[in-house]
């Protein structure tokens, strides 16, 4: 009898199912204690070290924000002026203790261009009062430790235009930039150092805008760039190490979290572990007897509607019908794979149009013009392109405010677009308010009449330009470039052949359209470093 019963299939299914419920229970308790439990671990390592990394995306955001005051200071007529001594007002016009105050500044510093100090201003930060002054000496003689790391930076890298950490008692940010012109014409003529104080009132700020604790402090020693993670009892800390200038000591940036609820989590995650290895006890054999019929088989129906859904969703129908949770999984899957064709071609879209103007951008530009100078240099079609600038547009921007500069390039792109559309050709904006256009089986004379009709549509728009040397309004200058004139026979040498021939217009006074000749290439030419 016990014989037989050793060899039924009931036995023998049980003595499998015994012995599979006794290994996974061992490997259940195996791997809570060397997969589960680690891994919870190492997840709340990296939350304290994401949270850490939110408060350094705060830190290196604020240094942008001081970079981009200092170039705004030292990218300007009036302080190129003053370095060169040709400006008594600067400094009563534009320096007070109240706006080192309001903008948080312990020391604005200009050097020459030997790199001597030409003027100082700051807040002492032992008294907290404001002084000007021409050397680091008398009153000023507090910043002479920062003027000495200054000019040794200067002497390492003239270049500048960097946001550094200063070491020190009190850790201070320091943007630095070249004086020039407002239109970077020129060589530098000096230097800007604006300094601000990582002080408490700092930390205060960076707090309330992440919402984190955060510390900071000096460390000597060597470059370390890992981010220590130390627990101590119901606390979790972190710590990122920063280089300073100059690199003899680290900054340590820190916040902690408490691990209370992560503690509690972890002890209720035990229980469940308890819990689940008694469950499975008193449910597995049921699950097995359930499992081919009520998930199994209908997940093999959904595997195979899935994999013709890519090719044809109406297919499935009665999968689709069934009213049961396989159904509802069904169509959910139906509607998630419309709606991420939808955020498909809307990220094509997005990839491939400026969202300011709604006109196509830099990329779609390049990939269209490198298709159509292949097709013109094989069918020996004549192809021109444009190079369009806005005339004086930073002086633009300085007057009435990027959100009208904003308006402004809104209203030229749809004007230009309006008029491409009409006379058949491909417009583009390619820069800040830089636009291009290509104009297949169009040579450089019939580009040059229709740079004319887009030039007179923006003329009429009579958009108030009160800062243009130019005109009382908005107007744009163009350079024409045609394929295979002077040996241009790529679409790089095109847009460099346009490039060449904006300069020429902007040199010629603006407000014109002038077409590339051989002669053009000779001349250092460069858009970008040519005034706005």
């Amino acid at each position: 009898m016990v014989q037989r019963f050793s060899r039924s299939l009931r036995f023998r299914f049980l003595a499998a199912l015994g012995g599979v419920l006794l290994l996974a229970l061992i490997s259940l308790a195996a791997l809570s204690k060397w997969v589960i439990f680690p891994a919870l671990h190492k997840e709340e390592r990296a939350v304290v070290i994401q949270e850490l990394a939110q408060i350094e995306r705060s830190l290196n955001i604020s240094q942008q924000e001081l970079l981009a005051q200092a170039r705004d200071w030292s990218i300007w007529d009036d302080t190129y002026e003053f370095i060169q001594g040709n400006y008594p007002g600067y400094t009563d016009t534009n320096f007070s203790q109240q706006m080192f105050e309001e903008m948080r500044y312990q020391l604005m510093a200009f050097f020459n261009a030997e790199g001597d100090v030409h003027f100082l201003a700051g807040l002492n930060p032992a008294t907290g009062q404001y002084h000007t002054c021409y050397t680091a000496e008398r009153e000023c003689r507090w910043m002479s430790g920062l003027i000495r790391t200054m000019q040794s930076s200067i002497k390492e890298d003239p270049e500048q235009g960097k946001s550094r950490l200063y070491a020190g008692t009190t850790p201070l940010m320091v943007a630095s930039n070249p004086i020039v012109r407002t239109d970077e014409s020129g060589p530098p003529q000096g230097w800007l150092f604006k300094v601000r104080p990582m002080d408490d009132a700092w930390l205060t700020i960076i707090e309330d805008y992440t919402g984190l604790p955060t510390t900071l402090s000096m460390v000597e020693g060597g470059i370390n760039n890992d981010t220590a993670v130390t627990i101590s009892g119901n606390t979790i800390q972190a710590q990122r190490y920063l280089t300073t200038y100059p690199h003899n000591e680290q900054l340590a940036l820190g916040t902690q979290l408490n691990r209370t609820s992560y503690l509690a989590s972890l002890e209720t995650f035990r229980y469940v572990l308890l819990w689940t290895a008694c469950l499975m006890l008193l449910v597995i054999g049921l699950v097995l007897l359930l499992l081919e019929h009520i998930i199994l088989k209908p997940l093999r129906t959904l595997t195979q509607f899935t994999q013709q859904a890519s090719v044809d969703l109406k297919g499935s129908s009665n999968l689709l019908g069934r009213g049961d949770e396989i159904g509802v999984l069904a169509r959910a899957f139906q509607e998630q794979f419309k709606h991420q064709q939808q955020l498909n071609a809307e990220l094509i879209e997005l990839s491939t149009h400026d969202p300011l103007t709604g006109l196509p951008n830099r990329r779609l530009f390049d990939q269209r013009l490198r298709e159509v100078v292949n097709i013109s240099l094989n069918t020996g079609q004549p192809l021109s392109v444009m190079m369009i600038d806005i005339d004086h547009f930073k002086l633009f921007n300085d007057h009435y405010g990027h959100p009208e500069g904003d308006i402004c390039l809104q209203r030229v792109a749809q004007t230009m677009h309006d008029v491409a559309t009409a006379h058949g050709f491909f417009i583009a904006r390619t820069g800040g308010e830089e636009f291009s256009a290509m104009l297949p089986a169009n040579t450089a004379t019939q580009a040059m009449e229709k740079s004319q009709s887009l030039s007179d549509a923006i003329d009429q728009l009579k958009h108030p330009h009160q800062m243009s040397p130019v005109a009382s309004y908005v107007t744009v200058s163009i350079g024409i470039s045609q394929l295979d004139i002077g040996g241009v026979m790529t679409p790089s040498g095109l847009m460099t052949a346009a490039d060449q021939a904006l300069y020429a217009a902007k040199a010629a006074g603006r407000h014109c359209a002038k077409v590339y000749t051989p002669s053009l290439a000779n001349a250092t030419i460069s858009s970008h470093s040519a005034p706005s």
